[in-house]
């Protein structure tokens, strides 16, 4: 049976209650920016950005569950074949658990044999220490991969706005901690990682303990695990595992490159630039972000012209955003400078380089949230491992050959995305007029 619902509702619910948590998260997260920053120096900063940045690949290593259990489970709930979905839940979390514990192995196996000093380019702190605080963010980001399974549900429940709200508590308790840590005197990075990392797992505790207790019959269980959903998840999740690897080596290997060639105090820098940026990539995953599973929902009951009017509507909106990032570009060396209360050197054309990777990567997902949300990936795939490819020899050859500083990187950021900013759209018109002509023959 089919469970109707009112989709433009459903949006304008989530977008508008995740407006107020989103602009809150964002400015409680660029208020924790010159909080931390001022409270470790520049320095120390640059080294906290660039782990923080690589031990979010760890997320990647979930081999695409995640992702996987969002389209199934919105499936399930949106046939209300609840059996199912408590199934599919608890094959994800048997899946994570396992993978977690893995990772676990491996990762404290790495820490204590790997020269972190060398490998990350950081001279100036003992090897001992860094490793302490590399085992301390380890041990939470592995915590945090199995209770963040919980925005997965919020999303395949229509309630996406939620996870806005769990920001706003997390930025919070950060900021709070790490002023009361700035009242006792010396820095520390080691509580800094602490504190990120204990913020992240008591919010995700508490929204984890809420879904379950308000949905008594998604609550997972041992004996609801079928290995015949393990492929159901994981089999469409293999190729979001593989898009999210690719995605983490363009993106999440910045950091880790200009701390090699450059020194973790160029992180800094563009660290802030991108962080100026991010705020538009956040607010359009406010929109994009729930149409995900209405997409899924629409294309399951055929209703294709919802799905067209959506992007339709979504174009008008890249045009207007498209006006801001122009905006933000030529005022953002002083927006930085009155947030920060300081000044900081940027290589030439960082700003305009961080304002077309924004635009490209906006344009892209306003149709890869319809082409994941049907499972469409190959296309995805393929443009994915090509940008992976090229994203780490063209950034050194941008910094080195080309004397670009951190600005090559994003430029070869840019480079790596921007076949998939093409190719989704004429993508998404195909499967649209697929469909189309399926339901006219």
């Amino acid at each position: 049976m089919n469970i109707n619902i009112n989709r433009n509702l459903v949006l304008k619910k989530n977008i508008s209650w995740g407006l107020l948590f989103k602009i809150l998260g964002m400015l409680l997260s660029y208020i924790s920016i010159p909080i931390v920053l001022n409270y470790l120096g520049e320095k120390h900063y640059g080294v906290w950005i660039t782990i923080f940045s690589v031990m979010s690949w760890v997320y990647t290593f979930d081999v695409g569950v995640g992702n996987g259990l969002k389209i199934r489970l919105t499936e399930a709930m949106s046939n209300n074949n609840l059996i199912l979905a408590k199934e599919y839940i608890s094959a994800a979390y048997i899946l994570i658990i396992g993978a977690t514990i893995f990772l676990l192995i491996i990762g404290g196996f790495g820490i204590y044999t790997v020269n972190l000093t060398h490998t990350l380019n950081i001279v100036f702190l003992e090897e001992s220490y860094l490793q302490k605080v590399i085992l301390v963010v380890f041990f939470f980001t592995l915590s945090n991969f199995v209770i963040g399974l919980y925005k997965q549900l919020l999303f395949a429940v229509h309630q996406s706005a939620l996870i806005g709200l769990t920001n706003v508590l997390y930025q919070s308790i950060v900021i709070s901690l790490i002023i009361l840590a700035d009242s006792y005197g010396n820095s520390s990075l080691l509580l800094v990682a602490f504190i990120y990392g204990f913020s992240n797992l008591l919010v995700g505790i508490i929204f984890t303990f809420i879904f379950f207790y308000s949905r008594k019959e998604l609550r997972p269980h041992v004996k609801n695990f079928k290995v015949n959903n393990v492929k159901a998840i994981a089999g469409l999740g293999i190729e979001f595992f593989i898009i999210q690897l690719c995605v983490i080596i363009i993106f999440s290997t910045d950091n880790l490159i200009i701390t090699n060639l450059l020194g973790p105090e160029a992180v800094t820098s563009y660290s802030i630039v991108a962080q100026l940026f991010q705020a538009f990539i956040v607010m359009w995953y406010l929109v994009s972000a729930p149409l995900t599973p209405l997409y899924t929902d629409a294309f399951i009951k055929n209703d294709i012209v919802w799905i067209k009017k959506t992007i339709k509507n979504l174009n008008y909106l890249f045009i207007i955003v498209t006006f801001i990032i122009i905006l933000a570009i030529i005022l953002g060396e002083w927006v930085t400078q009155f947030w920060l209360a300081r000044s900081l050197e940027y290589p030439p054309y960082l700003f305009f380089f961080f304002g077309v990777f924004v635009l490209i990567r906006i344009y892209g997902d306003l149709y890869m949230s319809f082409l994941n949300a049907i499972g469409k990936l190959k296309w995805q795939l393929y443009l994915s491992i090509f940008g992976a490819v090229i994203n780490i020899p063209l950034s050194i050859y941008c910094v080195n050959n080309l004397g670009m500083g951190s600005s090559g990187v994003i430029l070869a950021t840019c480079a790596s995305l921007a076949l998939l900013s093409v190719i989704m759209p004429i993508q998404a018109h195909i499967e649209l007029n697929k469909r189309v002509s399926n339901e006219n023959s």
